[in-house]
């Protein structure tokens, strides 16, 4: 069985071709099982690949399932703009591709537009919780000094995955963090047993850095651009009554590929995630 399948880079930078974070697209999986599909995702070894498993032109929509090389995830915003890059060409079948689709993900039902250079989704509403660690405790999780960890701000935020959002005092902090394994897990463990924090700065009235750390193992992975928790910032600002604002969240550079996401938060609470779509290359592979 002939696989075919694309590369691209989401949450790009214009001019920059090594930018945003890789995904591979398997265009027709339909035959695979679950796990041929985590063992496509572990040879490609990207932070994610997707899967399209079915197409549904009528509603403009595709049934689409997430892998890391090491699980299934029931969604993430970088695989979900760039699946709905692909869908739309899929979906055309010779005609004109769609403005709008929609991935069916374990996860639930996400609406993803066309935008100028890329794909905006609209994000689940939030759910949000207090972290139980103190800031001292999250200050040693992440190597930094207790008083950089804001009071009160850490929580437990999702929009379709759970993960902890540490606000630190400056830009500094966040680019200073070297995360303790053994304390993240301790300290940062969401309900569903998967260790993610979010540590996040303002650097402007309208602009943030970010880095998100995931337990893997015995070591710590850093995410280039994370698509999930930029829809969770959201849901932060949302749970602290923000409204009708967007704001630019750069992520990636102290991993190699810069990244840049469009977060923006409408009058009635409601979340969007936008980025630059880039497709570098694709082929064909035997299954």
């Amino acid at each position: 069985m002939d696989l075919r399948y694309r590369l691209l880079n989401v949450f790009a930078i214009e001019g920059q071709p090594f930018s945003g974070n890789p995904l591979c697209v398997f265009e027709d999986a339909a035959g695979l099982g679950d796990d041929e599909m985590l063992a496509w995702a572990r040879q490609f070894n990207l932070s994610e690949t997707t899967f399209v498993t079915a197409l549904d032109g009528d509603e403009a929509a595709g049934q689409v399932r997430i892998f890391t090389p090491g699980y299934e995830m029931p969604f993430a915003g970088h695989p979900t703009l760039g699946t709905a890059h692909v869908l739309a060409d899929l979906l055309a079948d010779g005609g004109a591709r769609p403005d709008a689709v929609t991935l069916r993900l374990p996860a639930g039902d996400f609406p993803v537009a066309r935008t100028p250079d890329g794909w905006r989704l609209q994000a689940q509403a939030p759910r949000v919780r207090d972290a139980d660690a103190s800031p001292a405790e999250l200050a040693a999780a992440l190597g930094l000094d207790p008083e950089k960890v804001c009071e009160g701000d850490a929580q437990w935020v999702t929009t379709g995955v759970e993960q902890l959002l540490v606000r630190v005092t400056d830009v500094n902090a966040v680019r200073a963090a070297v995360p303790d394994v053994p304390l993240l897990e301790r300290y940062a463990t969401s309900e569903t047993g998967s260790p993610q924090v979010y540590v996040w700065a303002w650097t402007g009235d309208d602009s943030v850095e970010v880095r998100l750390f995931a337990v893997s193992g015995s070591w710590v992975d850093e995410d280039p651009a994370t698509g999930s928790a930029c829809a969770n910032l959201g849901g932060w600002l949302v749970s602290r009554g923000r409204r009708d604002l967007a704001v630019t969240v750069i992520q990636g550079a102290a991993v190699g590929r810069p990244s840049r996401l469009h977060l923006t938060v409408d009058g009635a609470g409601t979340i969007f995630v936008a980025g630059r779509v880039e497709e570098v290359g694709g082929g064909t592979l035997r299954g």
